[in-house]
């Protein structure tokens, strides 16, 4: 009896603290989702005027050595493709911010033959005054 009340009082702390610890594999760029009324319908026609703002805000967002070499795999407008990038973008902030949105998914050459290492995920939105933001950012 002696020797359960013992594990429990050790073991108890751990699992405590393991949440405590635990990083959210996300991070929101602005901290909120994008004001609606704030954002320019875009189209996949700015495929090309989001492709050149990334060169500034890649390296903004991830200014480390091993991120200082990227391209752009995947660059999608989310109505265009309605699936599960798109479900995620609902779900994370709404339909209507889903509908204007662009998903970039990154791939860092450095940090390969890693697969998780070496990919990054963005969601961006054109806002009327601060042109290109990132509203949600997988590591």
């Amino acid at each position: 009896m002696k020797k359960m009340i013992l594990m429990v009082c050790l073991f108890m702390p751990l699992t405590v603290s393991i949440p405590a610890y635990a990083q959210q594999p996300y991070s929101y760029a602005n901290q909120q989702c994008p004001n609606v009324a704030e954002l320019v319908q875009t189209s996949s026609k700015d495929e090309q005027e989001l492709l050149h703002a990334l060169r500034t805000i890649v390296p903004k967002l991830y200014p480390d050595e091993e991120h200082n070499e990227w391209k752009a795999e995947y660059v999608h407008f989310l109505p265009n493709i309605k699936q599960t990038y798109f479900q995620m973008a609902k779900t994370f902030c709404s339909e209507a911010v889903a509908e204007r949105s662009w998903i970039v998914r990154l791939r860092f050459p450095k940090l390969l033959p890693s697969t998780s290492l070496s990919e990054g995920v963005i969601f961006l939105a054109k806002h009327k005054e601060k042109g290109w933001i990132v509203w949600y950012r997988y590591k």
